[in-house]
C-alpha cells in the first residue's frame, strides 16, 4: 500500500494534480466572495465618512461617493465647537471610567464569590441572579424604583443601575471556577487568607478575562443612552449618545443650529457627529482583541 509520504507520490502533486486545482480554484472563488463581502459591510462607513468630508454642492450632487471630492473638515470643526456634544463627551467620559470601574468591582467579586465551594446558600444566591436573566419587573416598576431612590436626574442614575451584569458574572464565575484549586491550597499553606488569595493569586491570572468583560463594559458606557433618555431632564447631564440620538431624530434639527453657511449640509454633519462618537471605540478595540477573544472562550468551558 502506498503510503501518503511516498516519494513517488509528490512529484504528483508538485505537478498539479486535479485535486489541487480545484482546491486552488475553491479557494480564489472563496476569496472573491469574501472580498465581495466586505465592501458590502465596509462601503456604508466609507460612504459616511467621505460625506463626513465632503462640501454641501458635493453631497447633493453626488449623495453616493467613490472617492473624496473637495475636502473640508469644516463639519468636524463644527461638532467640536458644539458645546452640546463637548458637555456629552464630558458626561461619557465619566461613564467609561467610573462607570466601568464600578461594574468591574461588583462583577468580578460577585464572579469569585459564587465559584468557591464553602459557604451555605451558594446554589440559592446563584438561582435568583439567573432568574434576572428570564425574567424581569418591567420598564414601569423600574421608573417608580428610581423616582423612589432619587436618582432620577443625577448622574447616578447612569451608573448605579449597571452595578452587575448577570452574562459577565457568569462569565467571570466560570473563568475562576476553570483556574487550578490547588493554588488556593498551596497559597493558605504559605498563611493567605481568603482576601490576599483573590487579590494575590486569582486576579492577576485572569487578565484576559478582566480584559473581555472590561472591554464590555466599557463599550456599553461608551453607548449608554436608554437611562438617560428615560430620566434625564437636565441638558448638561446627556451623556455623548444621547447627544447624537436628540441631534439626528428630533424635528427643528437641532443639528440646523450648527448650520453656519452654504458650504455645511445636514448630513456631513450628521455623519461627522456619527464618526466622532464612535472613533474613539474603534481605535481602543484593537489593543484588547486577543485578550477579549481568549478571555471569551475560556470563559465559556466550564460552568
Amino acid at each position: 500500500m502506498r503510503k501518503f509520504n511516498d516519494i513517488n507520490y509528490l512529484p504528483l502533486r508538485a505537478k498539479g494534480s486535479t485535486f489541487d486545482s480545484k482546491v486552488g480554484t475553491m479557494d480564489w472563488v472563496l476569496f472573491v466572495l469574501m472580498f465581495i463581502y466586505g465592501l458590502i459591510i465596509i462601503y456604508p462607513f466609507y460612504n459616511a465618512f467621505l460625506i463626513s468630508i465632503s462640501p454641501a454642492e458635493v453631497y447633493n450632487t453626488t449623495p453616493f461617493l467613490l472617492y473624496p471630492k473637495g475636502v473640508t473638515w469644516d463639519n468636524y470643526a463644527a461638532v467640536f465647537k458644539d458645546s452640546e456634544f463637548m458637555g456629552g463627551l464630558k458626561i461619557t467620559l465619566i461613564l467609561l471610567f467610573a462607570g466601568t470601574a464600578y461594574q468591574m468591582f461588583f462583577t468580578v467579586i460577585t464572579g469569585y464569590a459564587l465559584s468557591r465551594n464553602r459557604w451555605v446558600g451558594k446554589n440559592f444566591v446563584m438561582n435568583m441572579i439567573l432568574v434576572t436573566m428570564f425574567f424581569g419587573g418591567g420598564l414601569i416598576p423600574y421608573v417608580v424604583l428610581i423616582n423612589k431612590l432619587n436618582l432620577a436626574n443625577t448622574l447616578a442614575v447612569l451608573i448605579i443601575p449597571g452595578a452587575i451584569d448577570t452574562y459577565n458574572m457568569l462569565l467571570m464565575r466560570n473563568y475562576f471556577a476553570s483556574l487550578p484549586p490547588d493554588l488556593e491550597e498551596s497559597a493558605k499553606i504559605d498563611g493567605a487568607n481568603d482576601l490576599q488569595i483573590f487579590y494575590k493569586v486569582y486576579l492577576p491570572m485572569s487578565l484576559p478575562m478582566l480584559a473581555t468583560i472590561g472591554l464590555f463594559f466599557a463599550v456599553g458606557n461608551w453607548n449608554s443612552w436608554y437611562n438617560a433618555m428615560l430620566f434625564i431632564k437636565d441638558p448638561e447631564l446627556r451623556p455623548l449618545q444621547y447627544v447624537l440620538q436628540l441631534k439626528i431624530t428630533q424635528a427643528s434639527s437641532q443639528v440646523d443650529n450648527l448650520i453656519i453657511d452654504d458650504k455645511f449640509s445636514k448630513e456631513g454633519l450628521k455623519m461627522a457627529s456619527v464618526f466622532f462618537t464612535i472613533v474613539p471605540m474603534m481605535c481602543f478595540y484593537p489593543f484588547l482583541q486577543k485578550f477579549f477573544v481568549k478571555g471569551l472562550v475560556v470563559g465559556a468551558i466550564k460552568g
